[in-house]
């Protein structure tokens, strides 16, 4: 998948077929930066869990309400790796516009993005940082790294 993104008078190009990988270059034609590869984020074994002490047992009460199942949850795992390409991708953009990466989106967008996998932009309007000044400017590169991610 290829996107180009033209801002303020340069135009960047963003790929992604199993990692992601950016190049910014002047409108013209001159590379502005060498191309950035973002790989995607290993996934790691979660820690075994043991208490510090031990647990007192609770006396049981009254046996309580069947509770309805609940679907489960994406794996956390997925989430972290996208977030960690949304980040990368964000990181480049902010690079461009040597702007700090907050301003580009904060980190509380960049995973609702993660967990919701808006895929289309009136979805992706709907996360709390994605304004419409933000989703004319960078809501088709994010929409293609999570619409990869999902993908994969």
């Amino acid at each position: 998948m290829k996107v180009e993104l033209k801002i303020e008078g340069k135009v960047i190009v963003i790929e992604a077929e199993g990692a992601l990988s950016l190049a910014i270059r002047e409108e013209h034609g001159a590379v502005v930066s060498a191309p950035v590869a973002v790989p995607a984020a290993p996934v790691a074994a979660a820690p075994a869990f043991a208490p510090a002490s031990p647990v007192a047992s609770v006396p049981a009460a009254a046996p309580a309400a069947p509770v309805a199942a609940v679907p489960p949850a994406a794996p956390a795992a997925s989430a972290d790796g996208l977030f960690s390409r949304l980040s990368g991708l964000r990181r480049a953009l902010a690079d461009a516009e040597q702007v700090p990466p907050y301003v580009v989106f904060q980190n509380k967008a960049l995973h609702e993005m993660a967990q919701r996998l808006p895929q289309d932009m009136e979805a992706l309007a709907q996360i709390p940082g994605v304004g419409q000044a933000k989703l004319e400017k960078y809501g088709a590169a994010f929409l293609a790294v999570i619409n990869e991610g999902v993908a994969a």
